[in-house]
């Protein structure tokens, strides 16, 4: 066999190529048989290149999910802020002079027996008026009239 031989030899087996160089992927090789080593191989790589396109995909969808859980706890983080910043403020409001305070509130009077008692809690102070017995006529002993007993805003 002479040099132009091995010359001819060494391009057929490595495909025309230089050394070293890595081959291009093949696509419809005639000369790779079903079932051998170099078939089976690219089989493999092929599922391996489908997968990772598959993995790509899926990777896609979990970050933009996580783009929108980040966005969400943003404004949620915004919300408490906001809520924290109004119980600040209530907190400095009623550390203050309670009595001021208590002259804002709202508070209901009730007259029984020549006295007269405020409510802040009108559940408080129906569940009074209901506990007083009733004047069933004009002298009931022991009874409340209406005028005694009446529920009234503060003036």
């Amino acid at each position: 066999m002479g040099t132009a031989d091995k010359r001819q030899a060494k391009l057929s087996f490595s495909g025309g190529e230089k050394r070293g160089a890595i081959p291009a992927p093949r696509t419809g090789d005639a000369d790779a048989e079903e079932g051998s080593p170099e078939m089976s191989v690219r089989a493999m790589f092929m599922e391996l290149k489908t997968s990772l396109v598959g993995i790509d995909a899926k990777l896609d969808q979990v970050t933009e999910r996580l783009d929108r859980i980040r966005s969400r706890v943003d404004e949620h983080d915004a919300r408490f802020e906001t809520l924290e910043t109004r119980t600040s403020e209530i907190e400095d409001a009623r550390s203050g002079d309670r009595e001021q305070i208590a002259q804002m509130e709202p508070k209901l009077r009730v007259r029984h027996e020549g006295k007269v008692l405020y409510f802040s809690d009108p559940k408080q102070a129906n569940k009074f008026v209901r506990r007083l017995p009733r004047q069933r006529g004009a002298e009931a002993p022991g009874g409340v009239s209406p005028e005694d007993a009446s529920l009234s805003d503060n003036d």
